[in-house]
């Protein structure tokens, strides 16, 4: 298929195919290396996959820090999140590219929020 047909598709195809492209990689792209659960007081279950993915961030401070470590979450409502490794005070948190999300994993607990408001708070479920 050549661009100029790719482009030519009826309007919601081809809107479609260029949000796919756009926003959809990372996960399509994700091998899990492990997997956890946890539970909330609901029991509501937040699906926890990691991997692998190395990257740089420069702080406004100037200091370079890498990480290779990343998630993908499938939260209660099915939805799923990709979020990378970040500097953390203590424990372990990742962060969605545009900022949106936190995650944040500390021995059995976990907390995930969303414009900084806390959407799940649960401990690790054995499988």
């Amino acid at each position: 298929m050549k661009l100029h047909h790719f482009f030519a598709l009826p309007a919601p195809c081809g809107l479609l195919a260029i949000a796919l492209i756009l926003t959809g990689c990372a996960s399509w792209t994700f091998t899990p290396t492990r997997e956890s659960r946890f539970i909330n007081v609901d029991a509501e279950q937040l699906w926890v996959e990691y991997g692998r993915e190395k990257r740089t961030e420069t702080l406004p401070s100037g200091l370079v820090c890498t990480y290779e470590g990343k998630v993908r979450l499938t939260l209660p409502d099915g939805s799923r999140r990709v979020l990378y490794q970040t500097l953390a005070t203590s424990g372990i948190r990742y962060l969605s590219a545009n900022k949106q999300y936190e995650f944040i994993e500390k021995a059995p607990y976990c907390v995930l929020r969303h414009k900084g408001q806390v959407v799940f708070e649960g401990i690790y479920r054995r499988q």
